[in-house]
């Protein structure tokens, strides 16, 4: 369910200042909860906003001067693996995460990232499969 807008707060605390409806008079009229009036009469006496407040779920713990630090260490070092950059981070920024959480903010910042360390390329040449020795026709 979405919050409730700022208008209809402010609505609301404006009728029960007014004083000619009771609190449950008011919920019944502008089709709300008892407990969502007093609770906006709590913030207007206390001096603060009727905003809405964040939506749910925690604040996020990389925030825009961690993500600027993970973007600067991947263009120093494009060949860092995932598991590099929490250490990383770790020192920078006083800042533990995990691998999933870096991941995660490398796919919103559209980045790519290493999952292995980068090995030289084998001296061996590889063999040709079975299958393409199965294609040459047997007279």
């Amino acid at each position: 369910m979405a919050p409730y807008p700022k208008e209809l707060r402010v609505r609301v605390v404006a009728a029960v200042e007014e004083g000619r409806f009771s609190i449950p008079e008011i919920a019944r009229l502008f089709q709300v909860g008892v407990t969502f009036i007093k609770k906006m009469l709590t913030l207007h006496r206390a001096g603060a906003p009727l905003d809405p407040r964040h939506g749910g779920g925690p604040v996020p713990v990389l925030q825009e001067p961690e993500t600027t630090r993970l973007r600067q260490a991947l263009q120093a070092r494009p060949d860092a693996t995932l598991a590099e950059l929490p250490q990383v981070l770790a020192d920078t920024c006083q800042v533990t995460v995990s691998l999933a959480t870096i991941s995660r903010r490398l796919q919103v910042l559209h980045l790519t990232r290493k999952k292995k360390v980068s090995s030289p390329e084998s001296a061996t040449k590889k063999r040709a499969s079975n299958s393409a020795k199965s294609r040459v026709p047997l007279l």
